[in-house]
């Protein structure tokens, strides 16, 4: 029983960390080619995208009690019903989020003393940010969904692939193409996306 636990738990917590290692990526990658002042543009954001990360995932792991009591009792339509439902509420929602946010990214990032020398950069980042938090939403939905049916690693292994790819496109991004943060954000939503779109065809056809 404790194996199995310990078994199911792993790729939980890792996907957990891994979620809000997207940042970290950027921050070193545009670091080390772009300098200190885009380091530090990119670094004045992690408070912000932690939050809504960290709101995100609280959420999903209601709704992975709620899937785990409906497997447990084969209601598996009752969990057809749970998917899809706050899917919708998920992806409303955090388009709304994103939309608002990036709008006010420059008065958000004012209110974290952002420093002068980096503001446009960080307001450049972030705004890019905003908009993979509505596949963020629904990435964690389907994955609540998953570990509730006994599925932690199929959700472990599409942020492990999106990490890669998200270090993939950073190095083409800002190292090759010299987008800079601009770049780096663009990387970070796209390996999200596609992230998403793993996690829901796994799901379809699962």
């Amino acid at each position: 029983m404790m194996k199995s636990l310990v078994v199911f738990c792993i790729p939980l917590v890792l996907s957990g960390m891994l979620q809000q290692l997207y940042n970290w990526a950027d921050a070193f990658i545009v670091g080390n080619v772009e300098g200190e002042t885009a380091l530090a543009a990119i670094g004045s954001t992690t408070a912000v995208v932690n939050f809504f990360i960290t709101l995100m995932t609280g959420f999903a792991l209601g709704l992975s009690v709620l899937a785990a009591r409906n497997f447990g009792e084969g209601k598996n339509e009752k969990n057809r019903n749970l998917l899809s439902g706050f899917v919708v509420i998920f992806a409303v929602f955090f388009s709304v989020v994103s939309v608002v946010c990036a709008f006010f990214s420059g008065g958000i990032m004012r209110l974290l003393n952002t420093t002068p020398d980096s503001f446009d950069l960080a307001v450049s980042y972030i705004r890019i940010i905003f908009f993979g938090f509505p596949f963020l939403g629904v990435y964690n939905v389907y994955s609540a969904v998953l570990r509730g049916a006994g599925d932690s690693k199929s959700p472990f292994l599409s942020v492990v692939v999106s990490s890669v790819i998200n270090v993939g496109l950073d190095i083409v991004f800002v190292a090759v193409l010299k987008f800079g943060v601009k770049g780096a954000a663009a990387a970070t939503v796209i390996s999200q996306v596609l992230m998403t779109v793993f996690t829901v065809l796994y799901s379809r056809v699962k």
